[in-house]
């Protein structure tokens, strides 16, 4: 004899001891699992993707690099970022000098747009470096010499 009792989530068989399971009861539990795994599987609103749990565990990352004293130069992080700041390391963020605005550090969001001196790219981020000031203003986001700290949203 088949089951009369079955398991409360999916109503699989659960026989009693004098129950008789037949071929039927199998293919139909099978079928009843095939279709809730099935469906949890293919629901992708409700996995995380490879990229997704990248984002997750590592939202953000650091880089280091030296000024090259280039107007412009690309900086390769290897994915495109949501939000940038970079700054010269050890100064403030701007700095006044014989009536020139020194800018120091500089922010972006893709698709908001960014302060002077850095737009971000497929791959990473443009920081530039002023030969003069323009407008009482001088970027200084790729002076020779200087260390600069990147932190990068993904």
């Amino acid at each position: 004899m088949a089951t009369s009792n079955y398991t409360p989530n999916l109503h699989l068989s659960a026989w009693a001891d004098g129950d008789r399971p037949k071929r039927a009861d199998f293919v139909s539990d099978n079928n009843i699992i095939d279709t809730q795994l099935g469906g949890h599987i293919a629901d992708a609103g409700i996995h995380v993707t490879a990229q997704e749990k990248a984002k997750i565990s590592e939202p953000f990352t650091t880089a280091l690099y030296s000024g090259s004293g280039e107007s412009s130069r690309a900086i390769s992080l290897g994915f495109q970022p949501k939000m940038v700041f970079v700054y010269k390391r050890g100064v403030p963020f701007v700095t006044y000098s014989g009536g020139v605005n020194n800018v120091n550090a500089a922010c972006g969001c893709y698709g908001n747009g960014a302060s002077v001196g850095i737009s971000i790219t497929s791959t990473g981020v443009n920081v530039s470096q002023s030969a003069q000031a323009s407008d009482g203003v001088k970027v200084c986001l790729n002076e020779s010499g200087c260390q600069y700290t990147i932190v990068a949203f993904k």
